[in-house]
């Protein structure tokens, strides 16, 4: 069973763009790109079972209404919807000065070509401790068959 990530898409400009954006930035590494350009990829762990490709995406901090999941052309997309929607909360919230920025909440992109094997209309997703874990099932003629044959 082949399941291929297709794209790795890092920033959404021209890498040329980026570069000159690099090089006459004055504001600091934080403040390079815009977070419209910014595509985050989460870590993916992948396993077979005998009826199912099983995907876990790490996902920390997103709820399952964040999430969407679409298939087309072949590839299951896995992406954070806008994030620009803010809670109440957040916006009353203070505008804190941080000292040190090691994470945020940024958007999300990452692609899978699926195999003819793969039944697409029986995916199964759930979102639990920060993992996404998306159950693809296997069609039917793609089970391998088990069975006992005697000795005669």
């Amino acid at each position: 069973m082949k399941l291929v990530n297709v794209n790795r898409p890092v920033y959404r400009v021209n890498p040329v763009d980026a570069l000159l954006k690099d090089f006459f930035n004055t504001n600091g590494v934080n403040d390079r790109y815009d977070k419209e350009e910014l595509v985050n990829q989460p870590s993916t762990n992948l396993f077979e079972t005998e009826t199912s490709v099983v995907l876990e995406l790490l996902v920390p901090g997103y709820s399952k209404e964040e999430i969407k999941l679409q298939v087309e052309n072949n590839q299951l997309i896995v992406k954070s919807e806008s994030l620009e929607n803010e809670s109440e909360d957040q916006k009353e919230a203070p505008e804190y000065k941080y000292s040190r920025v090691e994470f945020e909440k940024v958007k999300f992109e990452k692609r899978f070509r699926l195999s003819d094997k793969l039944d697409q209309e029986q995916i199964q997703a759930e979102v639990k401790n920060g993992i996404l874990r998306i159950t693809l099932a296997k069609k039917k003629e793609a089970i391998p068959v088990k069975r006992e044959i005697e000795i005669g």
